[in-house]
């Protein structure tokens, strides 16, 4: 048996840490590597990890496709699809992942921001997805994880093991849960001029026919004080940072009216 994760989203999310956590934790599997990519982490760019794990000697510890994907965030995710092997596995953080998915896939969102701060820190969201993805997948204990944790944090800082390992928990009943698992099919991408995930802020801002739509389902979204800053950002990117000022049903209601435009 061979199970590959990426783990990917930005430098500061915690997915290095996640990453080592999960591969220190397969000793019932016998082997297990761990590859990190620093790149620009540091300075808030994009930080991956790759983690193999089998019961026989791991010839290569970069698998070329995976069985599943951990995304922190939007754009993290989408750019990692193509490295998911055909009926893998994506646990993503659904408070900051709002875009759709065109894969032969198994989705499993996870509101991971609300539930490491039901934890004790919004910054544990990192471990509530690996608590997802043992949860779902059964490949890890979640015992043995947990074990982990504490050894490396209990000595330190008793109070925040204690918080990784109920974000853990959250995480992996969440994952138990096969009512919020999706069974994605590949679809045609949209041919559509406009849709949350290459349309600008900007362009939202500056086209009549887009604005329209937005202050008919959601005006306040344009009350946001950071918008103006953000005009770069594609819609889908930006939505995270307002996530409190819109309601799921209308973001699908301007979802949909976004891409019937021509």
């Amino acid at each position: 048996m061979r199970y590959a994760i990426l783990l990917t989203g930005s430098g500061g999310q915690g997915v290095l840490s996640a990453g080592t956590s999960l591969a220190a934790s397969a000793a019932t599997l016998a082997h297990a590597t761990y590859v990190p990519w620093y790149g620009a982490a540091q300075r808030g760019g994009v930080a991956r990890c790759s983690v193999v794990l089998s019961d026989e000697t791991i010839l290569s510890p970069l698998p070329g496709l995976y069985n599943a994907i951990i995304a922190m965030n939007e754009n993290a995710c989408q750019k990692s699809l193509s490295e998911l092997k055909h009926g893998g596995v994506i646990i993503r953080n659904s408070n900051r992942c709002t875009g759709r998915i065109s894969a032969d896939a198994i989705l499993v969102d996870v509101p991971a921001d609300d539930l490491a701060s039901e934890a004790g820190s919004p910054r544990l969201a990192n471990m509530v997805l690996a608590g997802a993805l043992m949860g779902f997948v059964g490949i890890i204990e979640l015992e043995d994880v947990e074990d982990v944790m504490l050894a490396k944090l209990a000595a330190k800082d008793p109070a925040l093991a204690e918080m990784n390992k109920k974000a853990l928990q959250l995480g992996f009943a969440w994952g138990s849960d096969p009512e919020h698992v999706i069974e994605l099919e590949e679809k045609e991408v949209s041919n559509s001029k406009y849709s949350l995930e290459k349309t600008t802020v900007g362009e939202l801002l500056d086209t009549p026919e887009l604005r329209a739509i937005v202050e008919r389902i959601a005006p306040q979204i344009l009350e946001h004080p950071l918008i103006e800053a953000g005009r770069m950002f594609k819609i889908s990117d930006a939505l995270p940072y307002m996530k409190d000022m819109i309601t799921k049903e209308q973001l699908e209601q301007f979802r949909n009216e976004l891409e019937k435009i021509e």
